[in-house]
């Protein structure tokens, strides 16, 4: 203590000063230490599984559609809720790129962008992980990670036609269809399609694939021109355009069971075949036909006579794929008019392999009689399993018997009897049966016998 004149007491300004400073760096580390709590973000524990999911896996460019994460821990319960999840894309961009869960499920949205290519959006929350699961040929695939075809690079197959496939003899206008289809046959809409012609001129050489998965311009020509169509990395067969002095006949194919177009058409399980509806017009306004014929592309034809009544429908089978590639045939009506003249028309018919069929197996058993002076009695009966889609059973036709002492049978029946002659007890007998499906596969089981004498 100092004392002034007075003789007071005075605290020395220095007490004060450290004491102040001591109490403010105190507040502060207090308030720095509080604002980092309330920014900490909740997320994900170890050994969480985080999976993330999308409506639709093929998008046009400048698409978008909602993504969706689910978020469990190791128990498979959601995580809490407000767990942040973080989304990353490889192209087009996610928004919001953060949200929070609520019942373990998080959502943003994926915008594609302009440009075409494989999109990879990635959710991403503490120690969550992906996991791996097996996809289609046996490749691991990433939980976390959804794939998304964007544009042009969805393309699969491109056809195109002529509506009319032919022009008058002074020249005229036909629309060009372009048909745009992916993966399992599904229709592209907000595809860019390009146009090519060796003659006339076009309306336009772009044009956008509509919700059908059409893409649609003109073709002004006076000359028969040979048109193709280019979406994505994939060309169309050439088509041509013929000059008419007269007929004009169209065609259009639908499946004959079911409805839509001829772009896929999935061939039968039971006998890898495709039937389609053809339906031959000659419109208003053609001249009078001499003879038509329909080409289906497959080196088979059929005459239509001269289409008096205007139009004709016909129905055909195509074979399909035997491997994993979809078929594509040209189906063209040529038509010849009683001066001479000709005119075609085509459309494209795309046959897609048939559903994958389980392993045909066939298990025989052997029941038993007591053996007499006539020999000894067998029943046996073969059961099949499988051979069709899923769990089902493929229908069986018949049933080849092998009964063991070169004695055969064929039956429509799974059921079928044997007696055997023996002299001596215990005679082994290898009975064998071929059961044999309605479309030609087989399939073959066996069992082993033991033949008794009479006593």
């Amino acid at each position: 203590m100092l004392k002034g004149k007075n003789s007071h007491s005075v605290t020395p300004s220095y007490v004060v000063s450290g004491f102040s400073r001591t109490r403010t760096c105190a507040l502060m580390m207090m308030a720095l230490f509080t604002a980092g709590c309330d920014k900490a973000q909740l997320l994900a524990p170890t050994s969480s599984t985080i999976s993330v999911s999308a409506p639709t896996r093929v998008l046009p460019s400048g698409g978008s559609t909602e993504i969706t994460a689910f978020v469990v821990e190791s128990a498979g319960t959601p995580v809490q809720n407000g767990t942040t999840v973080r989304f990353t894309t490889t192209m087009g961009h996610v928004d919001p790129q953060e949200t929070q869960t609520r019942n373990g499920l998080a959502l943003t949205t994926f915008f594609a962008g302009p440009n075409s290519g494989i999109a990879e959006i990635r959710a991403i929350s503490g120690g969550a992980t992906g996991g791996a699961t097996g996809a289609t040929g046996g490749t691991a695939t990433d939980l976390n990670v959804v794939r998304i075809t964007i544009g042009a690079a969805a393309v699969n197959t491109v056809t195109i036609r002529a509506n009319p496939g032919s022009v008058g003899p002074g020249g005229g206008s036909v629309e060009l269809i372009a048909s745009v289809v992916g993966e399992n046959g599904q229709t592209l809409e907000g595809i860019v399609v390009t146009f090519n012609a060796d003659q006339g001129s076009l309306s336009s050489s772009t044009a956008t694939t509509n919700t059908s998965g059409e893409a649609r311009i003109t073709l002004t020509t006076s000359q028969q021109t040979v048109v193709s169509a280019t979406a994505g990395t994939k060309t169309s067969s050439n088509a041509t355009v013929t000059v008419r002095a007269g007929p004009i006949v169209s065609i259009t194919c639908a499946p004959a069971s079911g409805t839509g177009n001829c772009a896929a058409v999935q061939a039968s399980t039971s006998n890898n075949t495709a039937t389609v509806l053809f339906t031959v017009t000659k419109p208003t306004g053609s001249s009078t036909l001499r003879t038509a014929t329909i080409d289906f592309g497959d080196s088979t034809s059929q005459s239509l006579g001269n289409l008096a009544s205007g139009s004709a429908t016909i129905t055909h089978a195509y074979n399909g794929p035997s491997g994993s590639t979809a078929l594509a045939y040209t189906a063209t009506v040529q038509s010849t008019d009683i001066t001479g003249e000709s005119a075609s028309a085509s459309t494209t018919v795309i046959i897609t392999p048939r559903a994958v069929l389980t392993p045909l197996n066939v298990r025989v058993e052997g029941t038993k009689e007591t053996a007499t002076a006539a020999g000894q009695r067998w029943t046996f009966t073969a059961t099949a399993t499988g051979g069709a889609e899923g769990t089902a059973n493929a229908s069986i036709e018949s049933f080849a018997w092998e009964f063991g002492d070169d004695a055969t049978a064929t039956t429509s029946s799974n059921v079928t009897a044997r007696v055997y002659e023996t002299t001596t007890t215990g005679q082994r007998r290898t009975v064998t049966v071929t059961a044999r499906t309605a479309d030609g596969r087989t399939a073959t089981g066996r069992t082993e016998i033991l033949v008794d004498k009479f006593p």
